[in-house]
């Protein structure tokens, strides 16, 4: 009970200040993430910080400086390409067709912030290399921090700036009220275990109960959240909405069992002790770090606009 407790004061406290970041940036009409994307940084930072721990407890030791950077440039490049696309691209008046120029723009911007990690990791592994053995991996755990933090993130971002506040809002309300699902109804209900491995508390009953409150969570974010924030964001079919709540939900739980993954390799139960009741910034945003590219192709491909 006391761990349930502490989920919901502090998991209210936060959404509570996330709402208020986003009608702040809501209102910032022509730098759309200016209130929302230093948030996002910190996470990053706090995340990239786990990440080295979790990797250092497995013997891999990737370069602190590698990784921070790394993330920042994938993070850093998907805003300013966007912010710049806003401002100078005027060849389409269509807004989903301006979202696939980004988008083929982002992504190459992406590849060479990666590709800049590599290289990075390589010439810091040269400048540290002193025996046999380590170097490899330590290069491999830079860029899969990179490319687990820095480059899914990169997909919150382009949300927000190629598609608006409705989309990242409505990612962040599914996969929230699907975390908050499968903890209540697999504490309620649950009997048979989901991944005994990963998470023994995680159960078949929390998993439908989080695909519940996913479609819920879609529901209320196009029905009532979004017009409340003052968005203009039309209310799709209920087909695609469904699908979306549905999709969203079941890969959020895929992204909580991933971390779980990094976590119990690393023979940890939390990434940290951030947030009360709630761990690490990892365990704050895994979920969304893993639906972010499945939401974003939602939106892309024009599914609910």
């Amino acid at each position: 009970m006391a761990t349930l407790l502490k989920r919901l004061v502090f998991g209210t406290l936060l959404a509570g200040i996330l709402l208020i970041l986003c009608w702040l940036d809501y209102r910032a009409v022509n730098m759309p993430g200016v209130f929302l994307f230093p948030v996002l940084v910190g996470f990053v930072l706090l995340g990239g910080n786990e990440i080295i721990f979790l990797c250092r407890e497995n013997r891999v030791f990737p370069f602190p400086g590698v990784v921070h950077l790394g993330n920042l440039l994938t993070v850093g490049t998907a805003w300013g390409m966007g912010l710049f696309w806003i401002h100078w691209e005027t060849t389409h008046p269509d807004r989903l067709a301006r979202a696939w120029d980004l988008a083929a723009v982002s992504s190459l911007a992406t590849l060479v912030a990666v590709a800049a990690t590599v290289f990075l990791a390589f010439v810091v592994e040269m400048q540290r290399y002193r025996s046999p053995g380590g170097a490899t991996v330590n290069i491999a755990g830079a860029v899969f921090a990179v490319c687990y933090i820095g480059v899914l993130a990169g997909f919150l971002v382009q949300l927000r700036v190629a598609f608006g506040l409705e989309a990242l809002v409505s990612l962040l309300m599914i996969v929230k009220l699907g975390d908050t699902g499968a903890y209540a109804v697999g504490r309620l209900f649950g009997t048979h275990r989901l991944a005994p491995r990963l998470s023994p508390g995680k159960t078949l009953e929390g998993a439908v109960g989080a695909i519940l409150f996913g479609v819920l969570g879609a529901f209320i974010s196009f029905h009532w959240l979004l017009p409340q924030l003052g968005l203009k964001a039309g209310i799709p079919h209920w087909f695609p909405m469904l699908a979306y709540g549905v999709i969203l939900a079941v890969v959020g739980m895929i992204g909580d069992l991933a971390e779980s993954l990094i976590k119990r390799d690393a023979g940890q139960k939390d990434s940290s002790r951030l947030v009360p009741g709630l761990g690490g910034a990892l365990d704050l945003i895994d979920s969304a770090l893993m639906a972010a590219p499945v939401a974003y192709l939602f939106w892309l491909l024009g599914w609910l606009n």
